[in-house]
């Protein structure tokens, strides 16, 4: 088996196109993954006045340290007890998980907690889809 320079050189360069754009590319995969979980919660999220579901919000992806992070958040200082649930305004005040019963506790709705889970249960086979075109785009074989 014969070294051939222009295989080791096309190789070369495949790699440095990847280098070059695969942030970017990651970046927009997460921001993509992060408008999902953004509509999928406020679907799930119930309406009133609708102040809750209009005050949504999701970062930009940024860096922290070694990990690409974004945030959805809400700023209604109630969101976490809609989302998690929280005791009734005359309930006793030491209510222990097993004490919660329909009386003295609202359940929350975890409409963020289960569109997270759903999408990063959906992220590794759009990841392994979105990859595949991005370096098809890019010409890498």
């Amino acid at each position: 088996m014969a070294f051939k320079y222009k295989e080791f050189e096309a190789m070369y360069q495949n790699l440095h196109k990847v280098q070059k754009f695969h942030e970017k590319f990651v970046r927009n995969f997460l921001y993509e993954m992060g408008l999902r979980c953004l509509a999928k919660t406020k679907k799930r999220t119930p309406v009133d006045t609708g102040d809750l579901r209009n005050h949504w919000s999701l970062s930009d992806v940024y860096r922290k340290v070694d990990d690409l992070v974004i945030y959805l958040s809400n700023s209604m200082e109630y969101a976490s007890h809609v989302e998690y649930g929280h005791r009734k305004r005359n309930a006793p005040l030491d209510l222990r998980p097993e004490d919660r019963n329909p009386g003295n506790w609202v359940e929350g709705y975890f409409m963020a907690t289960l569109s997270i889970a759903e999408i990063e249960a959906q992220m590794p086979a759009r990841y392994d889809a979105a990859l595949k075109k991005f370096l098809s785009g890019l010409g890498v074989r």
